[in-house]
């Protein structure tokens, strides 16, 4: 789906908790934060989730990475 909107030149981000199968995807951006319970992948606060949600934000900067995921740890 996301590359499907991506062609329709609408930039996507996607904040994952399965990494692995997120690169298996390409998504063309991905986030994937560390640190939280399952289930809790925006984290478990709200200013912890406004930060993922900034991070995610800002991959829309670059250029699309097919298959590449960016961890991030977050307390």
């Amino acid at each position: 789906m996301q590359r499907a909107i991506e062609m329709q030149g609408v930039p996507t981000v996607l904040v994952t908790a399965e990494p692995e199968e997120t690169e298996q995807a390409r998504a063309p951006r991905a986030l994937a934060p560390r640190g939280f319970a399952p289930g809790h992948a925006m984290g478990p606060t709200a200013e912890i989730q406004r930060r993922v949600l900034l991070d995610a934000l800002a991959l829309l900067l670059g250029p699309p990475q097919p298959g590449e995921v960016v961890y991030r740890d977050y307390p």
